[in-house]
Parts: structure tokens; sequence; C-alpha cells
């Protein structure tokens, strides 16, 4: 059988029909395999409708940006260019021509570019939440090979361009923190001894810090932790030991370019 695959597109005022052929599928039924769409089709298909969806709404912004708001005149273009924009569904090449401003008011520059407003990022966001996500839970590498598995981007992505949006994401998030809080509890030091103890478990992290007086020689990792020897009854005993001391956490950004 053949299956043939359109793609309409239509204005908001319905009066524009544009149809294209997609795709079409040559498809038997007559082993277990042959039931719907491969992986392989469903990539097809996917980067076919992407790119298609993707040059009508940067089209359609383009004519909506192409005159003054102002006096209403129309933009004379200088130059015709492209700019690659990155999806979840494969890299696209899209149509950013160059405008000059229009005359009725003075600006500070002479051309501008409609689609820079609308392409702040040469990423997706759904493609950096998703990269960073991965990238959390397992290395680089591993990364790229499962969100090439599943998704049509194999032609663009690579270790390094997993772990350069990963530490963009990563900046971006320390931005938002704000001033470093060396401190959660209030008052002096001297009288937290006097506290009284929190109900429920408590739960301590040792993350680039350690005891002042601990002695280790080189020989030892730069962090190790198990559980403690003095409290092998207390499965929730863990003690961790560290080699050095780092007294901020925004060095950690730097070692994601590394």
């Amino acid at each position: 059988m053949h299956c043939k695959i359109q793609l309409v597109m239509c204005t908001d005022d319905g009066r524009e029909e544009t149809v294209t052929d997609e795709l079409t599928l040559t498809k038997d039924c007559q082993r277990i395999e042959h039931l719907g769409l491969t992986l392989a089709e469903a990539k097809q298909l996917l980067t076919l409708i992407q790119h298609h969806l993707l040059a009508q709404q940067v089209d359609a912004f383009l004519a909506a940006h192409s005159c003054c708001e102002t006096c209403g005149s129309a933009f004379k273009v200088k130059g015709d260019h492209t700019r690659t924009f990155r999806t979840l569904f494969g890299t696209f090449t899209l149509s950013s021509p160059r405008l000059f401003h229009c005359r009725c008011q003075r600006r500070k520059t002479t051309t501008f570019r409609p689609l820079t407003s609308l392409l702040t990022e040469p990423v997706a966001p759904e493609l950096l939440f998703i990269e960073t996500k991965w990238a959390s839970l397992v290395s680089y590498g591993l990364t790229v090979q499962a969100l090439t598995d599943f998704l049509p981007i194999e032609v663009t992505l690579d270790v390094k361009t997993v772990r350069h949006d990963t530490l963009k994401v990563a900046e971006r998030c320390e931005a938002k923190l704000g001033e470093e809080q060396w401190s959660f509890i209030e008052g002096c030091p001297r009288d937290w001894g006097h506290l009284p103890i929190p109900d429920g478990p408590i739960t301590v992290g040792i993350d680039a810090c350690g005891p002042q007086k601990l002695r280790l020689t080189r020989r030892w990792p730069r962090q190790c932790s198990g559980p403690s020897p003095h409290c092998r009854r207390n499965l929730h005993s863990l003690l961790g030991f560290v080699r050095g001391w780092i007294f901020t956490r925004r060095p950690y950004l730097d070692r994601v370019r590394g």
C-alpha cells in the first residue's frame, strides 16, 4: 500500500491554503515489523513538517515587520541573508533579510534585521532543555548517542555542542542565584551549639569541603564517600574525604568547559 502525507498551511483568516506533498510511504502488511511507522520514517516526517512550518512562521513574521510602524512605508531591502536555527527536529537555514530603516525618524543604525528580534538564540529553548536534562544525568557522549537515536539531529549535534549548550544554561542559572550565601543559620556561630535539634532526619552534604585539620596524602582521590566506620549499624551515616578547599561554587562552571 501507498501512504501519501500532505501538509496544508492556512492563514489566520483561512483564505489561503498551501498544500504540499510531504511524503509518500510504501508499506507492507505481511510481517510484524511492517506495521506502523519506522523510526527512520518518523524522523524524516518530522524534519519535513518542521521545515515547512518554520518557513511559514518566519515568512509571516517578516511580512508583519516589513513596514514602518510610524508612517506605514515599506522598508527597502539592502540584502538577502540567511540564519541557522537548531531545533529538536533538525537544523534549518532561514531567510533573514537586512532592511533599511525608514527616514521618518532618526535611528542609531541605518539597517536592521527583523528576524533578530525573534531569534534571540540560535537554538530552540526546548532543545536546550533536553540537552541539559540528559547531560545532567549521563556524560556528554551518551547524551549525543541518546538524542541522535530518537531525534533527527545527528547532523549538527556533537559532544562539543552539548558541552557548550550545557555551560550556557548553567551560567544562566548561576546568574539567577544572586550573591553567595555562606550560612542559613542566623545569630553568632558560638551560640549555634545551644540551638534545639530539628525534628526529623538530618541530611548533610559534603561537596568541596571537609574537616579543616584532616590530613590526606597525595595518593588519596580528591573526594571519596562511604559508610562511617564509627556508625556501622546506621546505614545513613556517611563519611567524606576531600583533598582541597573551594570557597565558592562558581569554579565548577569552568570545569564544564574541560
